[in-house]
């Protein structure tokens, strides 16, 4: 469940749903809330939210994860299709193993076994120079 805490210079603020939440509070919404007043929670420095699930926007509709979508629902693809990653992964390290994933690299061809041919040795016959046929 995300929450909402206001780090003012004031003492108190007045939130868009018309609630007040003073300096230092920390409370508790639901992720509508947050989905609903986004905008609002983004333009203002003195509020901090944490725990917002963001928001995923699949760009043409196709299934594959691409910008828009959260790291969150980009680690969920990838581990639906069996990738490995591990530690801390960044958003563009995600996306660069959805392409891995997608289009994996072509296996290297195996080079084939240099044969080596056995030395053949020839033998030079050379003619017989006929020496009859001088000109004495």
């Amino acid at each position: 469940m995300p929450t909402v805490t206001f780090h003012g210079p004031k003492w108190y603020q007045i939130l868009k749903d018309g609630s007040e939440i003073y300096r230092g509070e920390t409370r508790e919404v639901s992720q509508a809330w947050v989905d609903e007043y986004r905008y609002y929670l983004n333009k203002n420095p003195c509020i901090s939210v944490k725990g917002d699930a963001g928001v995923t926007v699949d760009e043409g509709d196709d299934g594959i994860p691409d910008a828009g979508w959260t790291k969150k629902d980009i680690s969920a693809w990838l581990k639906a299709k069996g990738a490995e990653f591990g530690g801390y992964a960044t958003k563009a390290k995600l996306l660069g193993l959805v392409e891995d994933t997608l289009n994996p690299p072509a296996p290297e061809p195996e080079p084939e076994p240099v044969v080596q041919e056995a030395a053949v040795e020839e033998t030079i016959i050379e003619d017989p120079v006929d020496e009859s046929s001088g000109d004495e």
